[in-house]
């Protein structure tokens, strides 16, 4: 197979699929991103539990965002590269998502930068989502 690293790539792929159904699934993807930014802000807040986890659900709330805002537009994933390029070809090229937003989740991924800075990126992140699934 091609590398993939276009959205059209990717829908000739088998990794990002047109998908009528998927916007039904946003509003449980951003209560899953809710749940785990809540857990973060707590752990964060109380120093009890594993600061590691901090960074863990903060990304985990990022991820879901990714999702929902692709859902939206119609489409599923089946693998995170194209969960990406979607997500910057439908929202990033478009104004209407910053691409730092994009750069805070890789950076997260890696789980190496402070709990407390994940947590505020991914705030701001959820923040965002929550802004952009308001206007439809």
């Amino acid at each position: 197979m091609a590398i993939i690293n276009t959205f059209p790539k990717c829908l000739d792929s088998p990794y990002l699929i047109e998908d009528q159904d998927a916007p039904a699934k946003v509003g449980a993807l951003m209560t899953t991103a809710a749940d785990r930014l809540e857990a973060a802000a707590n752990i964060n807040h109380t120093g009890q539990g594993d600061m590691a986890d901090v960074s863990f659900l903060s990304y985990e709330a990022m991820f879901n965002c990714l999702r929902a805002l692709v859902y939206q537009k119609g489409y599923r994933e089946m693998g995170l590269r194209c969960l990406m390029l979607a997500c910057e070809h439908l929202y990033v090229r478009t104004g209407l998502l910053d691409q730092s937003h994009m750069h805070a989740f890789e950076r997260a991924q890696g789980l190496k930068r402070p709990p407390a800075e994940n947590l505020a990126a991914a705030s701001a992140f959820v923040k965002r989502t929550i802004e952009i699934l308001s206007q439809k």
